[in-house]
């Protein structure tokens, strides 16, 4: 297949992140008009429809959405190319840094994004572009500049760990207080269980302790981990979390520990580069390296070696 133009790929691509026609009017300095022309030039190269026009907006089709994707890191690779080649000298003035970022769900929910303000006071000239998949590394940007997965990190020489996880108890503070009060793990027969995904979690968590008398196999099942911790931080039975999950939770409060029993467990979080370049580019460097420093932050207080 002949390629279409790059300037009707390139007008496609600016208005397909800005989500209007005049956004990318204004970036790329052509006329609204230019802009539907290339985009209708390229719609006919292509074969399909890029666009669902409506009355005075217009959305991407379903198979558009992609190929914007590919074409944004495409562009990017090409311009941090030029840029690195040029000694960074060629910058454009005012020119967005950007870094994208995939990062596992429980990772961004519960941990990383009541953080990225500090990341964001710091580097303000830098933006990020987040998606999320989860911990099976569905969903997100395959492509993005940096990803953090779940993972043990067997055979994959290409996933750097990042933190190791220890999986413990936690429960609202009101469970440790009264006749009924969580004390030791025996204890637990008297409370809910919260599982997430799956009752196997508790099941591995009461054979290593070596306690009888619990109905394991009882107590609500959440499919996100969040919903899971919610449902604890209101009172609503104990959850087995990660060092990650709980950290901010306690410190705040709101979760605590019922005793003072901690397994790893053989996954941990995982830093892995994008292919495209290897974690090459400045911006991508500066934020690895403000997120190993949180992380470091994070194993002191959750006292990790």
């Amino acid at each position: 297949m002949k390629l279409p133009s790059l300037n009707a790929m390139r007008t496609f691509e600016v208005a397909a992140r800005l989500g209007t026609f005049k956004g990318a009017a204004d970036e790329l300095n052509l006329t609204p008009s230019a802009v539907s022309r290339h985009i209708r030039s390229l719609e006919q190269a292509l074969g399909i429809e890029l666009f669902e026009r409506g009355f005075r907006q217009v959305e991407l089709t379903r198979r558009a959405t992609l190929y914007a994707r590919r074409l944004s890191e495409a562009f990017r690779i090409i311009e941090n190319a030029t840029e690195d080649a040029g000694g960074r000298a060629s910058r454009r003035p005012g020119r967005p840094r950007r870094v994208t970022l995939s990062i596992n769900a429980t990772f961004m929910n519960l941990w990383l994004a009541d953080r990225l303000a500090r990341f964001r006071n710091l580097h303000a000239e830098i933006d990020l572009d987040v998606s999320i998949h989860d911990d099976s590394g569905h969903g997100g940007n395959p492509s993005a500049d940096l990803r953090i997965v779940f993972a043990d990190g067997s055979g994959e020489p290409s996933l750097v760990p990042l933190v190791s996880l220890v999986m413990f108890p936690v429960c609202a503070p009101a469970l440790v207080k009264g006749p009924n009060a969580l004390r030791k793990p025996a204890d637990l027969a008297r409370h809910r269980l919260l599982h997430e995904n799956t009752t196997v979690w508790w099941e591995e968590w009461v054979t290593q302790v070596g306690v009888s008398g619990i109905d394991i196999k009882a107590g609500p099942i959440f499919h996100d981990p969040s919903l899971a911790i919610r449902e604890a931080v209101n009172g609503g039975g104990v959850a087995l979390a990660d060092n990650i999950m709980a950290e901010d939770l306690l410190t705040r409060g709101l979760l605590v520990c019922p005793f003072a029993i901690r397994h790893p467990i053989p996954e941990s979080y995982c830093l892995q580069h994008g292919r495209a370049n290897g974690g090459t580019t400045k911006d991508i460097r500066i934020f690895r390296e403000w997120l190993i420093s949180e992380v470091a932050q994070h194993k002191q207080v959750m006292q990790l070696s």
